[in-house]
């Protein structure tokens, strides 16, 4: 993934390929201060501007039942993470199936799974740009493609309906009356050269630019020398008096059909899914127990689950080789302080099963059960029954550190 930057004397400025550099901004909290009605729950900076914040996040069906309260800064540093849980990670597929509702739909990009790629063979030829919304079908992206190989003839082909291709084109027209900035460049185009093999090595890929929603655009291609051959000739189009006919087809298959079998890659920070869990487990905790754990974890684990700290040790274990890719309407659940492990939390968020380490102070008199419904419709205390039949499931499981390679099982009891 990288950003393309276009001006008008040359098609391509620059592009800057590579992951971006991920750094720990200064935070200045005083973690140690005792919190009080204006004190935010996770930072515990007085703030007269708290609001509710969910412990298990509203994208996956959380509920204010178990709200805390939270300051602007820690409620931004906060859906970070959960964004990239609930539309990047594997647990966004879950999240796009369930019926909750996009949390900003005035947002023409809120509620959209947001994969490096997902494609499909198209039926005219070559491979579509598939769309994923919560509450919705999947449905194809409009996009140019172009067939820029070496010594061979010119194609080209436009998907998506009339009006779809016209934005598109001119959505990129647009860009280069822009005033240009100190830079000199116009506006910049997310590239991405990640394609799986399959569609890499297949003469019926041809580079492209699609629209996305919002009107952004993204060009996509084997390698940087194909995108540098593509916008040669889109530009020459795009700077043509060159018009998406009328007589363009308004039925271009912008629905996919179910059962479809789709390509997909889904790039995102995996701690992002453990400090998630951690958080419901947490917040849960301090729900439930009116009390902190021990200074030093309490500290950790709030740093932790805000994302400011890179140690490797985490208060997160994870369940080895889980992969659930089969949605359901199961809920997600978390058990307090499980007969067989007093010390933790066990989270399962769309069957993905994660131990969060509370520590002593951590135990509750006795074990508690947790469901939060994935629709939205709430989150409930389990029954002693319901407790007992979820312990059963997970008292066999087997955690790991991230880190760790090998199997080798925690004890609860050290």
């Amino acid at each position: 993934m990288g950003l393309l930057c276009v001006n008008r004397s040359l098609l391509v400025r620059q592009i800057l390929l590579g992951k971006r550099p991920i750094t720990l901004p200064e935070y200045p909290i005083d973690m140690g201060r005792l919190k009080g009605p204006t004190n935010c729950f996770w930072c515990e900076r007085e703030c007269e501007c708290l609001t509710d914040d969910h412990v298990i996040p509203y994208s996956l069906g959380g509920t204010l039942e178990y709200a805390v309260q939270a300051c602007p800064d820690c409620q931004n540093r906060l859906s970070k993470a959960e964004y990239e849980v609930a539309r990047k990670s594997m647990l966004a597929i879950h999240a796009i199936a369930s019926p909750v509702a996009p949390r900003h739909p005035d947002r023409p990009t809120s509620g959209h799974l947001r994969p490096s790629y997902l494609m499909v063979k198209h039926p005219a030829g070559g491979y579509g740009e598939t769309l994923l919304s919560a509450g919705e079908r999947a449905s194809l992206l409009p996009y140019f493609e172009i067939k820029v190989m070496p010594g061979e003839p010119l194609e080209g082909r436009v998907r998506g309906t009339t009006d779809e291709a016209r934005r598109l084109l001119e959505t990129f027209r647009r860009g280069l009356h822009n005033t240009p900035g100190p830079n000199r460049f116009l506006f910049q185009i997310t590239v991405n050269l990640d394609l799986h093999e399959d569609i890499s090595s297949d003469p019926q890929f041809w580079p492209r630019i699609v629209l996305l929603p919002g009107d952004r655009l993204l060009v996509r291609a084997r390698n940087p020398e194909e995108v540098q051959r593509f916008f040669h000739i889109f530009m020459q189009l795009a700077t043509s008096d060159y018009q998406v006919p009328e007589k363009w087809s308004s039925d271009q298959g912008t629905e996919i059909l179910g059962g479809t079998q789709h390509l997909m890659s889904l790039r995102f920070d995996p701690q992002a899914v453990r400090r998630v869990a951690a958080k419901a487990a947490y917040g849960l905790f301090r729900n439930l127990a009116d009390r902190s754990l021990e200074q030093e974890l309490d500290l950790n684990i709030r740093q932790y689950i805000l994302g400011l700290t890179d140690s490797i040790e985490e208060p997160v274990f994870i369940e080895p080789d889980l992969l659930n890719i089969i949605t359901s309407e199961a809920p997600h659940f978390i058990v307090l302080s499980p007969v067989h492990d007093r010390k933790a939390s066990i989270v399962s968020l769309y069957g993905f099963r994660f131990r969060v380490q509370l520590g002593e102070a951590g135990a509750l008199p006795e074990p508690v059960l947790i469901f939060c419904a994935i629709d939205g419709s709430g989150m409930r205390r389990g029954s002693t029954q319901e407790l007992y039949t979820v312990t059963e499931q997970i008292k066999g499981l087997h955690f790991l550190q991230p880190w760790q390679l090998i199997d080798k099982p925690i004890n609860p009891d050290a």
